[in-house]
């Protein structure tokens, strides 16, 4: 079972992995940037939360409403990144601490905090509308950690907070498989050990579902709201077509962690091989060293990792998104990371280097893993957020401010473009070169920018663009179609 890791005192490799962290994600958080449902959140937190209420995660939209109600600004957005950063280390804090103790506990914790700077995360902190999704992973893992007691009190108390964490955000509640299968790796345990924790984290699952589920539907059902379709179950006709969609989208782009474009099947597949073959050959390794059979081995390893993935198997939707692979690509990152850096360590030994020269050689490779994971967070940031965040904003602005010199600020339409926003050759949301593309997107944004200069005048967002605008003289047309023209300049 997992132990509690804050008992005993930080380490020089602690202090280095939230230095990790910190020097990815802080840059991010500081800064003011609004994306997608967050200006839909900041202007009407009460259809936001109801969103998230159709999701059938009823403590998600209390949290969400009672954290946005109180946001007030965008220029306030840093709280809540805050909020979603300090969960981050908690966690790092609570994985790390189980594997330093072992043969190899610091490259492990090393490879932890690496591992923290992949994209599910980088959402999850850039995002301020997703802040509570990383205290739902940190309560499911103290929900495995109080099942592993005796006391009846303690087991009670487990089942409530993963039952809390999976009507928060389900894909972060089961979080604790991935560092059941990354924990017992690095520490080389037995495969008994893997198979009584994943047995003892299934039978708290059932049970932690079922209060969810009994919670969730009964208050949909006092409400009188319907779930949302993506919710749905999915049906024995689509498992086939699941089943090649879960091998080719989340299985390969956890096996090329950091990367967020979306390459040709022959590049993907060439492209994660190597993370592949690294853990396979560190599965093998652990095998002989264990004399346990490798596919047993790896089987174990693996089931846990695949429990992460329960939400999106069970469920007909197969839209693919960082945000719902944090426990499998972490796991598999965390796992690449260390056997690599356990094949260096051990080859340096082989060579009889010298101490310090041989730790000299070892800081190379995590240094770079380091840099990787830093810059690319931060160039994801850039890319998604900061980026067409500010030419967003010059944009309407620039549009709102001509209509305001000229007299024309009575009312304001916004027309959408003739053709969609360009897309770019990226995964998901990624993928989008505004989030002005979101139809619930201008108009919040627009009326938050009037509220900004205290204006308050009627906004109107027509979803279907006429063959002909005939503008009054006291209406100010924001024609996106220009904002699109500029995009692909």
């Amino acid at each position: 079972m997992l132990k509690s890791g804050f008992n005993s005192r930080f380490s020089k490799f602690h202090l280095g992995g939230i230095a990790i962290i910190l020097f990815a994600d802080v840059p991010g958080v500081l800064k003011e940037s609004f994306w997608s449902d967050d200006y839909p959140a900041l202007m009407d937190p009460s259809s936001v939360a109801d969103h998230i209420f159709r999701d059938a995660r009823p403590t998600a939209a209390a949290l969400f409403s009672l954290s946005f109600s109180q946001l007030g600004d965008p220029s306030n957005a840093w709280v809540l990144r805050s909020f979603a950063l300090i969960a981050l280390l908690l966690i790092f804090l609570f994985v790390s601490k189980q594997v330093i103790k072992s043969k190899h506990g610091n490259l492990g914790t090393f490879s932890i905090a690496v591992a923290f700077c992949l994209p599910s995360f980088q959402m999850y902190i850039h995002w301020s509308i997703t802040w509570f999704f990383l205290w739902a992973a940190l309560a499911g893992l103290y929900a495995f950690q109080f099942w592993s007691s005796n006391l009846i009190s303690r087991k009670v108390l487990a089942v409530f907070l993963l039952g809390l964490a999976l009507t928060t955000y389900p894909p972060a509640a089961l979080f604790f498989f991935a560092v059941i299968a990354v924990v017992n790796t690095m520490n080389q345990s037995k495969i008994t050990k893997y198979i009584s924790d994943v047995m003892q984290g299934f039978v708290l699952l059932i049970l932690s579902v079922t209060i969810a589920i009994i919670v969730s539907f009964t208050a949909m059902q006092l409400a009188g709201v319907s779930r949302n379709a993506r919710v749905a179950i999915l049906s024995l006709s689509d498992i086939p077509e699941k089943i090649v969609w879960l091998i080719s989208r989340p299985v390969v782009v956890s096996l090329r962690p950091f990367l967020i474009d979306s390459p040709a099947p022959m590049i993907a597949i060439v492209t994660a091989l190597p993370v592949l073959l690294v853990i396979a050959i560190g599965v093998k390794r652990q095998s002989v060293n264990l004399k346990e059979k490798i596919v047993y081995r790896f089987f174990w390893i693996a089931l846990p990792l695949v429990l992460t993935l329960i939400p999106i198997i069970v469920t007909s939707d197969n839209q693919i998104e960082f945000r719902v692979l944090p426990g499998f690509s972490w796991g598999i990152t965390a796992l690449s990371s260390y056997f690599l850096l356990v094949m260096i360590a051990d080859w340096l030994n082989s060579l009889k280097v010298n101490g310090k020269l041989k730790a000299s050689a070892l800081l190379v490779v995590p240094f770079i893993l380091a840099l990787v994971g830093i810059a690319s967070i931060n160039t994801h940031y850039t890319d998604l957020f900061e980026g067409p965040y500010r030419a967003k904003n010059a944009f309407l602005n620039a549009q709102l401010s001509s209509c305001q010199d000229s007299g024309k600020l009575k009312s304001v339409v916004i027309l959408p473009p003739v053709m969609t926003f360009p897309s770019l050759p990226r995964l998901g949301v990624f993928s989008m070169s505004t989030d002005l593309a979101s139809e619930w997107v201008p108009k919040p944004n627009v009326e938050l920018f009037l509220k900004q200069r205290n204006i308050v005048v009627p906004v109107t967002y027509l979803s279907i663009r006429p063959l002909e605008t005939k503008a009054t003289a006291t209406e100010c047309v924001i024609d996106l179609e220009e904002f699109r023209k500029l995009l692909i300049k």
